[in-house]
C-alpha cells in the first residue's frame, strides 16, 4: 500500500532530509508535492487529495494550524507534525494529529509516526481525529486540558479532574471524576510524559495517579494508596520509598 504524502515544511533542507529518511525507511510513503508554505500547500491538497500531511508548525505567512484551519471541514488525511519547537507538542496536538516529530528527526520517531499513519487511514474518509484538532484551536484552556482520544470522540479533562490511569497493553483506562471509565488507545508513558509536572506520581509501572485525588496510604506489604472514587491502587516495591516522600510534602 502506498500513501500519498505532501511534505510542507519552507526551509529546503529539511524537506531534502525528510525526502531522504522517508524513502530510506519508510518505503510505503509515495511523495506527490512539497509546499514551501501555507498557501502553496493548500492548492497542493486541494488538488492531489493526499492519505498524508507532514506538515511544518511555524512558517513565514501562515502556521500550520491556520492551514489546517483554511480547509474544508471533511479533511480526508492524517497529520504528522514535523517540526522544531517542542512547545507545540500540546496534548490537543499529540491526541489530535497522529504524531508528532521533533527536529532533528529520529528515524526510529519517523518510522513510528509512519507505521501509525498506515494503520489510521481509510481511503475517502473524514478525519474526525483532526476536525476535533481544527474546532479546539484558540479555545481558552486549550493547552492544558488533556485530550483523549475514543472510537467516536475526544473527551478532554482539566489534569485536576483526572484521577488515575492504568495501563492495559497498548491501551490505557482512564478514571475522570463524574465520568465512565475511557479506553483510550494509546500507551500510559504517553500520558505520563504529559502528566508528570501536573502533580501526577507513577506508583507501579502500570499505574499513574493524581496526588491531589489520594485519600489514604494502605500499609500493606508492598504499599498501596486509597483514591478519591474508592479505588486501591498499588504501589510497588522500587518507587515506595519515592511516592511517600512525595505524600509527605
Amino acid at each position: 500500500m502506498k500513501i500519498k504524502s505532501i511534505l510542507v515544511d519552507d526551509e529546503a533542507k529539511s524537506r531534502d532530509n525528510l525526502r531522504v529518511l522517508l524513502g530510506e525507511y519508510c518505503q510505503a510513503v509515495d511523495i506527490v508535492g512539497e509546499a514551501d508554505s501555507a498557501a502553496t500547500a493548500l492548492r497542493l491538497i486541494k488538488q492531489l487529495e493526499p492519505d498524508l500531511l507532514f506538515l511544518d508548525i511555524e512558517m513565514p505567512g501562515g502556521s500550520g494550524f491556520q492551514l489546517l484551519q483554511s480547509l474544508p471541514a471533511n479533511r480526508r488525511f492524517e497529520v504528522i507534525f514535523v517540526t522544531a519547537y517542542d512547545h507545540y507538542g500540546i496534548a490537543a496536538v499529540k491526541a489530535c494529529a497522529i504524531d508528532y516529530v521533533l527536529k532533528p528527526i529520529d528515524v526510529l520517531e519517523l518510522s513510528g509516526a509512519v507505521e501509525k499513519a498506515i494503520a489510521q487511514i481509510v481511503p475517502q474518509q473524514e478525519n474526525s481525529r483532526l476536525r476535533e484538532l481544527v474546532a479546539n484551536m484558540g479555545k481558552p484552556m486549550a493547552e492544558n486540558r488533556i485530550a483523549f482520544p475514543l472510537a467516536d470522540k475526544i473527551i478532554f479533562a482539566l489534569p485536576e479532574d483526572i484521577i488515575r490511569l492504568e495501563a492495559a497493553g497498548n491501551y490505557t483506562h482512564v478514571y475522570i471524576s463524574g465520568q465512565k471509565k475511557l479506553i483510550v488507545c494509546k500507551t500510559l508513558k504517553e500520558y505520563n510524559d504529559l502528566l508528570v509536572d501536573k502533580h501526577f506520581i507513577r506508583t507501579h509501572q502500570s499505574h499513574l495517579v493524581n496526588s491531589h485525588k489520594i485519600t489514604a496510604w494502605i500499609k500493606t506489604e508492598g504499599g498501596a494508596i486509597s483514591m478519591e472514587d474508592g479505588s486501591q491502587v498499588p504501589v510497588s516495591r522500587q518507587r515506595k520509598e519515592e511516592v511517600l516522600k512525595i505524600l509527605m510534602k
